[in-house]
């Protein structure tokens, strides 16, 4: 009887192992996904979160969509710290309220602050303003984004 014993002893031990022992492999947790903006002083939360990492170019692109409204931010030579709009010429800020170029704002002043760039994600401050297609300025103020970058 007793090396029944023994071995249900055994046995009972070994079943606890897997419960005793912890997992030390949790999830990996992600950058949270975000963009909000105003637009002529009305508050607008981005729903669609798109940044695009063009590696060979060392360009980023980070697109923003509101239903049929988008919001479009292009960067070359991307590291963190400020980009000028009026100083530099290969900056793009644009925001389209409709889906042509009439109502497409094209930013001529203003910043995007890039506080991080890593390999996998990348997140900043913007503000802009410019002029349609129609002649009617527009300015875009208190942005900020977070994204997971894509590479290409």
């Amino acid at each position: 009887m007793k090396p029944v014993k023994s071995l249900l002893l055994l046995a009972a031990l070994f079943m606890l192992i897997p419960v005793a022992c912890k997992k030390s492999n949790p999830k990996p947790q992600t950058a949270a996904v975000s963009m909000t903006f105003k637009f002529n002083g009305t508050a607008e939360t981005a729903t669609l979160i798109v940044a695009t990492y063009y590696k060979s170019q060392n360009t980023v692109q980070i697109a923003g969509s509101v239903g049929s409204q988008a919001l479009d931010l292009m960067i070359d030579n991307i590291k963190t710290g400020t980009f000028d709009l009026a100083t530099d010429p290969t900056l793009v800020a644009s925001y389209s309220t409709a889906l042509d170029l009439d109502h497409t704002y094209l930013g001529t002043t203003g910043t995007i602050d890039i506080t991080t760039f890593t390999s996998d994600t990348i997140a900043g401050t913007f503000e802009f303003s410019g002029m349609n297609g129609l002649g009617q300025a527009g300015a875009v103020t208190d942005g900020s984004f977070s994204a997971k970058l894509i590479t290409q």
